[in-house]
């Protein structure tokens, strides 16, 4: 048996959240941190990637498959290609660069149709989300042979997918799941239908558009093997990847609200649905939220 992980990286991106917060259905921490907005920063992130393999060794062989999403880096793109052939415990790092298309998702398409024939599972996730468990691989495993006709598992989270989602990714009351991030374990199998059907694994080929890239990637990756007919499924009780800016940080991370946090978290969003029609109730909605934040930081 042949796992390969991949994970994909980009040396050009400015969005800036510094503390994890809650998102879907059921909610859970998953919108998480982030703050990696220079070359220096990714190069650390990476480096730090790297380390984390050494202390929560994987339980199963695999190899790194590290795609770099290209932004014209001329020291990005070095970094990664001295990385390649780098030996690490239980297999080794290969690395290369793609065209910047179709963010992570498309990352995962171009790897895994590079290396499909080599492997007969494969690991997706992002550079700032890190495995954090020992035998985290064994463990997805284990989950994936002992769930019926599963598809994917995943390994951040498991969310419904909120209605305003629906027309632009063609999601009904059967396929409206997602994994975060794409992020989680399948078979070449499964993935190999997918490619057979589509061309590729989905992602957005049209535009930069970030919302089409993660209605066509993101939740395009869960749908498509929902549309095949397999399960997707999650561990609930284990938490087996953090956001990598909490984890540098030492801050404490955990999947799910306990009942006042989701309380509150839910009045939020109930009332922020309703007066977000009008611009007027929402600016100053907004003021008082930060406001309410300041007081208690």
């Amino acid at each position: 048996m042949k796992i390969a992980k991949i994970l994909s990286t980009c040396f050009k991106r400015g969005r800036v959240r510094e503390n994890t917060r809650l998102l879907g259905d059921p909610p859970g921490y998953f919108s998480h941190s982030q703050n990696f907005t220079s070359v220096a920063d990714t190069i650390k992130l990476l480096n730090y990637q790297l380390e984390m393999e050494i202390k929560y060794p994987p339980g199963l062989d695999r190899d790194l498959i590290i795609v770099n999403n290209d932004v014209g880096s001329v020291e990005g793109n070095l970094f990664i290609k001295n990385l390649n052939q780098r030996k690490i415990d239980g297999g080794k790092v290969i690395s290369f660069t793609r065209e910047n298309k179709g963010l992570s998702y498309g990352a995962y398409s171009d790897a895994f149709l590079k290396f499909k024939d080599s492997y007969d599972y494969f690991v997706f996730i992002e550079d700032d989300l890190v495995t954090v468990k020992k035998d985290y691989l064994k463990i997805a495993y284990n989950k994936w042979k002992e769930t019926n006709n599963c598809g994917f598992v995943a390994l951040f989270g498991l969310s419904k997918v909120s209605p305003g989602w629906w027309n632009k990714a063609s999601l009904n009351k059967t396929n409206a799941f997602s994994a975060y991030s794409g992020c989680g374990f399948s078979s070449k199998n499964i993935l190999d239908k997918i490619v057979k059907k589509y061309g590729f694994l989905p992602h957005n080929t049209k535009n930069i558009d970030h919302d089409d890239s993660i209605a066509f990637g993101e939740i395009g990756i869960s749908k498509s093997i929902i549309d095949l007919g397999y399960k997707l499924t999650e561990l609930k009780d284990e938490i087996l990847v953090i956001p990598a800016y909490d984890l540098m940080r030492n801050i404490k991370f955990k999947k799910y609200p306990n009942l006042f946090e989701k309380t509150v978290w839910l009045l939020k969003l109930k009332i922020y649905n309703l007066i977000s029609k009008s611009p007027f109730f929402l600016k100053y909605y907004i003021i008082l939220l930060k406001n309410i934040n300041f007081l208690f930081k």
